[in-house]
């Protein structure tokens, strides 16, 4: 298990999760694995990587997780079939600029609502819209940005702002 899974291991497991559950799957985990198992054990499944997927959403309303599980076929008549899980983070990460950053490349006030709302993935139009103001004037507070981290690209901003986060 590596440290994003267990991370979403402790999420989905809330208070359930102590020191003696470190490294331990979630029940809703062992379910999804059931539920593969018991797809590579049915006789009608010549099973064909990629064309099968189990999905389940867990953990609280506030921070779900979605599960995606599939079945991977044995390559030889010696191996076992196998089965792959991917633990997934559902919805937007609300990212904070740090004080340093803001500090650092000296950022106005709405210097810092644009990058929050570049960094959840909106365009200038929809940066727009949502504060009131022209696209043009959007796209100028980018280009601010862009000289003041000196960078060429919009994901170069956000790699500045975010590099210590």
């Amino acid at each position: 298990m590596n440290a994003e899974a267990e991370s979403l291991s402790r999420q989905i497991m809330g208070d359930a999760y102590d020191a003696e559950a470190r490294g331990v799957w979630p029940a809703e985990v062992l379910e999804l694995c059931g539920s593969l198992r018991t797809l590579l054990d049915s006789a009608e499944s010549q099973l064909v990587e990629g064309q099968h997927e189990l999905r389940r959403v867990t953990g609280d309303g506030k921070s779900p997780v979605l599960l995606r599980g599939f079945p991977l076929a044995a390559h030889t008549e010696k191996d076992e079939a196998c089965m792959l899980i991917i633990m997934e983070k559902i919805g937007r990460e609300r990212r904070v600029v740090p004080n340093q950053a803001k500090e650092q490349y000296r950022l106005t006030s709405r210097e810092v609502e644009i990058v929050k709302y570049i960094s959840e993935g909106w365009t200038n139009k929809e940066i727009a819209r949502h504060l009131e103001i022209s696209e043009h004037t959007v796209k100028e507070h980018v280009r601010h940005l862009l000289k003041k981290t000196k960078t060429t690209t919009r994901t170069g901003i956000l790699a500045q702002i975010f590099q210590d986060t």
